[in-house]
């Protein structure tokens, strides 16, 4: 918005709030017509600057872009084999590591929880559906899929979190229960 616009709009503004208000208006500002043709003005490059480096190839010392010229064909994707002794998939585990945090007491209780075994926690009833690591030879992580439901919900209501939770990533998809929070730990 221009600068003799915005004056505008803000003394219609200023009258509006006189007539609900009652408060008397401010002295008008004056402008100076000039300063926006200076802002309107393209300002010139730097002293010793190549401009094609700067705008890249096709640039233009007025300050457009030429068109760009046609991209190059696509290469073949490259076919990346997985490094020798390093297995590419994840190791499925039988029992997870949670933590489960609770904001009320601001105290934390860690448990072994068997996958397919659900157990109940203040109010939630919270089920390991999967449990999964990676192996040695790749930097440490877990994660397991939680189901966490309500035991003062009315039944068939949705559960309160279901998804995947990472050791490596707590947050990446956090529970968002105000009084409770649950961290893997890790899989076995």
């Amino acid at each position: 918005m221009r600068p003799v616009a915005r004056l505008a709009a803000a003394g219609s503004l200023a009258c509006g709030l006189t007539a609900v208000f009652g408060l008397s208006p401010a002295p008008a500002q004056q402008v100076d017509p000039s300063s926006g043709a200076i802002q309107d003005q393209p300002l010139p490059p730097p002293p010793d600057t190549n401009e094609s480096r700067v705008l890249g190839n096709g640039a233009i010392g007025n300050g457009s872009v030429a068109s760009p010229a046609a991209p190059p064909p696509p290469e073949a994707p490259a076919t990346a084999a997985p490094a020798a002794g390093a297995p590419a998939e994840w190791v499925q585990g039988k029992q997870a590591q949670l933590t489960v945090l609770d904001k009320i007491y601001g105290s934390t209780t860690k448990l072994a929880a068997t996958v397919g075994t659900p157990f109940t926690v203040r109010f939630l009833t919270i089920d390991v559906l999967a449990c999964w690591t990676r192996p040695p030879s790749l930097p440490p992580d877990a994660a397991a899929f939680l189901q966490v439901n309500d035991t003062h919900a009315p039944p068939g209501a949705p559960p309160e979190f279901r998804g995947w939770v990472f050791e490596a990533e707590p947050a990446l998809s956090g529970m968002n229960d105000p009084a409770t929070d649950i961290s893997v730990n890790g899989c076995s």
